[in-house]
């Protein structure tokens, strides 16, 4: 399968080559000793370990300033210590350098993990303990890369904050903290403010406005994303896995790579200990490990950091924990595979191939960031483009769940690209972190086909052929497009009101899909929270309305209630009255109003906006 790593038979040369002998950490082969942190005491002198070019390892000194208790949380301690040399006292602490091993009387410490504050006068680093990460040997639940059932919506909580369009996403919170704030100082740039090493996330094939779009994503993970690198090199021999040299975790590999790149402290077999404080802190997880090379560390008054490109993954990493990440040489993780197909005629198809880390927070955003990052990647790229999209998403054990649609820019804030993307990721999302079953997802295919511009138009009026109805009798409604840059056209509605209308006054809603659903969002949230398995959800996205329907609805007010994922209207009292029954009132909602004629007309366009009109009923 194309985007995969090599083959695997190249996975298991990596395992065969990099197996070291049990707790391998120091240039002569030997395991090291471990100094715990009671020996630690101010003004001992060691020695660290970092790659600054290439695959150089090179070595600086560290004295040890003492030990800052509970630092990281309750029985979490770290040391402090100051860095020496010609190198890192021009860089200061380097993003990269986490993970970075620490050896005092030739035993190892720690890992070089924490900066304080962005514009240090001396390069003043904290130490994790390599006790505490050794703790993750522990830590073996759910290493089959499933994670707890409530995982944050992290694409989610960025379209929130932001301003953008969550698709399927709805109630999501307006803000949340990553990693990335400090421990110390609220989260400022004071000079109190410990925090971990920045984690350089080199890119390859990326788009630097895609880049700067999820940018708060990755840097509320702790990440620090930038473009025009990171290609995943490929190699006759590989690197070896020696403490000290560079290592990473790939988030998306294919024609689009996302590596974090951090250091390795310590390898015991199979299994390696990095880093000294989370990649991305998901606790137990399944993505590809890979090496680094280093091609140059890039000294900045604010924060020095690493330029790396990523080779072909060579493991997986199973932890991500407070105090490290710890990876297993030879292991091939389990991936997910998107294709994005890109249609712009009469230029030929292209298709690009992805590999995304399978994770319920983090795989919905490497959807959006792939699906953006295809559509913007190509020479007909066009933001005011309009774009017929279908998402499949292909599930082992169910039918295949697809989705089509058409968008067209009408925001200049927000390109169409990104709200195809945003709202692939959220279908995605929604499926992925249903609460019901854990979903074995087969691969993503995006279809999307660039259309001519203009094809988005607003519903300017709305008439009746007659103002006075009756129940039963036909009557035509009338609905103005005005198209962008086009003659206004006009869409006729065949109508009929039911039987046992109730005389009086009705209202006649015609808008497009979104401004239905807009007002129909509380009902939809019902729906999705009072599902009642993972069938319920699907079909509630099946009957999602398309921008590209035009629709006629026609409410009454009338005994109704939301139960499971379906409506059910005009409710003889007394089963009303049964599920006005507060202990039914998880399963079921009640409303007063609820629609009782509803026609769907293609209109071949984007459709913005609605209008209403009111009719007698006689």
């Amino acid at each position: 399968m194309r985007g995969r790593f090599s083959d695997l038979l190249q996975i298991v040369l990596f395992a065969s080559l990099f197996a070291a002998p049990a707790g391998r950490a120091s240039a002569t082969g030997r395991a090291p000793e471990f100094m715990p942190v009671e020996e630690i005491r101010p003004g001992m002198q060691g020695t660290a370990r970092t790659v600054f070019e290439g695959n150089k390892l090179e070595e600086f000194g560290v004295e040890i300033l003492g030990v800052l208790k509970n630092a990281i949380g309750p029985q979490q301690d770290l040391i402090l210590a100051r860095l020496h040399g010609p190198k890192v006292e021009f860089t200061g602490v380097v993003a990269g350098m986490s993970g970075s091993p620490v050896y005092v009387d030739g035993k190892l410490v720690g890992a070089i993990s924490y900066r304080i504050g962005q514009f240090a006068k001396e390069a003043i680093a904290g130490i994790t303990p390599i006790a505490d990460m050794l703790k993750l040997e522990g830590s073996r639940a759910r290493e089959d890369g499933r994670q707890a059932e409530t995982a944050p919506d992290l694409l989610g909580r960025f379209l929130a904050t932001s301003g953008g369009t969550g698709g399927a996403i709805a109630g999501v919170p307006t803000t949340f903290l990553g990693k990335g704030e400090g421990l110390l100082g609220g989260g400022s740039a004071a000079t109190t403010d410990l925090r971990p090493i920045g984690t350089p996330l080199v890119c390859s094939g990326c788009d630097p406005g895609v880049l700067r779009y999820y940018a708060s994503i990755f840097e509320a993970g702790g990440l620090e994303p930038s473009a025009g690198g990171g290609a995943a090199v490929e190699r006759s021999t590989p690197l070896p896995l020696d403490p000290g040299t560079a290592i990473g975790g790939a988030l998306v590999t294919g024609d689009l790579s996302l590596t974090g790149i951090g250091t390795l402290t310590y390898v015991e077999g199979t299994r390696v200990f990095a880093f000294g404080h989370p990649l991305l802190g998901m606790g137990s997880m399944e993505i590809p490990m890979t090496q680094a090379e280093v091609l140059l560390t890039f000294p900045s008054t604010a924060a020095s950091f690493k330029i790396a490109n990523a080779t072909r993954p060579v493991g997986t990493i199973v932890q991500d924990r407070l105090t490290a990440i710890m990876g297993e040489v030879g292991r091939v993780p389990s991936t997910i595979p998107v294709t994005v197909r890109v249609a712009s005629p009469p230029a030929p198809r292209r298709d690009f191939h992805y590999e995304i880390m399978r994770h319920r927070a983090w795989s919905p955003v490497m959807v959006a960031v792939t699906t953006a990052n295809s559509l913007s990647r190509t020479v007909e790229f066009d933001a005011s483009a309009t774009l017929a999209t279908t998402y499949r998403i292909d599930i082992e054990g169910i039918p295949p769940v697809e989705l089509e649609d058409l968008y067209s820019g009408v925001n200049p804030g927000q390109p169409v690209h990104l709200e195809v993307a945003n709202d692939a990721g959220g279908l995605f999302g929604l499926l992925f972190n249903n609460r019901f079953e854990e979903l074995k997802v087969r691969g993503v295919d995006i279809d999307v086909e660039a259309l001519p511009p203009s094809r988005i138009a607003a519903v300017t009026s709305l008439s009746a052929s007659a103002m006075v109805v009756h129940p039963g009798e036909p009557f035509r409604v009338t609905a103005t497009l005005s198209p962008y840059r086009g003659e206004d056209r006009q869409v006729v509605f065949e109508a009929s009101l039911p039987e046992d209308t109730t005389p009086g006054e009705t209202e006649i809603i015609v808008g497009s899909g979104p401004a239905i659903e807009g007002l129909d969002r509380r009902v939809l949230e019902r729906q999705v929270a009072q599902a009642a398995g993972l069938g319920d959800l699907i079909r509630v996205v099946g009957r999602s309305k398309k921008s590209h329907d035009l629709y006629l609805r026609v409410s009454r007010r009338s005994p109704s209630a939301i139960v499971r994922s379906d409506i059910l209207p005009d409710l003889p009292l007394s089963v009303f009255t049964v599920f006005n029954n507060p202990r039914l009132s998880a399963d079921s909602t009640l409303l007063i109003e609820a629609p009782i004629l509803e026609i769907s007309r293609n209109v071949g366009l984007v459709a913005v906006g609605g209008r209403r009109i009111s009719l007698k009923v006689k």
